[in-house]
């Protein structure tokens, strides 16, 4: 029961920052960067957008809220397998996440600036759990609650299993130009 327990409470927390990630792509318009480089090579690229960005800290927030909202009153106010106290005392703390998400990702493409590739090429590792350290340093120093060293690990190989299939789908559904 204790290793459900960990897998449950490692998806709710870190649920908010999988939700920002998401969203980010029904973005598009202007990069935040703005076609700017540095050192000869641009900044983030045409893929990171000021929409983007605030879709996914909007939708990451709004999720994080529900879960607050459902902690307080709702069938989570409990603690669940005597471990894990699933109760969120922080309305922010979605935003916390989902900001950390987007700070991940930024990252991510600077360092892909950097290395010299393109926009969408892979690099593996840093693809998939960008948001996860992201979203976990912000709330390492913003949330009241965080996770245990148990659940950091679930958390990494769930990010790569799902990150993975979610980008399948993107592509068959023509929301990234790219399979990874």
């Amino acid at each position: 029961m204790w290793i459900l327990g960990v897998i449950l409470h490692s998806l709710y927390y870190i649920s908010p920052a999988y939700c920002a990630n998401a969203f980010a792509v029904f973005g598009g318009g202007k990069p935040i960067d703005s076609g700017r480089s540095w050192r000869g090579k641009r900044i983030f690229g045409d893929g990171k957008t000021w929409r983007g960005l605030m879709m996914g800290i909007i939708a990451g927030s709004l999720f994080g809220l529900i879960w607050f909202y459902l902690s307080k009153s709702g069938p989570l106010d409990a603690i669940y397998f005597n471990v894990f106290d699933f109760r969120i005392t922080d309305p922010l703390f979605g935003l916390y996440l989902s900001v950390g998400a987007m700070i991940g990702d930024l990252a991510n493409s600077f360092a892909k600036r950097r290395l010299g590739l393109k926009r969408g090429a892979p690099l593996w590792g840093f693809d998939q759990l960008n948001l996860v350290f992201g979203s976990l340093l912000v709330a390492y120093f913003l949330a009241p609650t965080f996770i245990i060293f148990e659940e950091f690990i679930a958390l990494i190989l769930i990010t790569l299993a799902m990150h993975l299939f979610g980008n399948q789908i993107a592509y068959y559904t023509k929301r990234k130009h790219v399979r990874w």
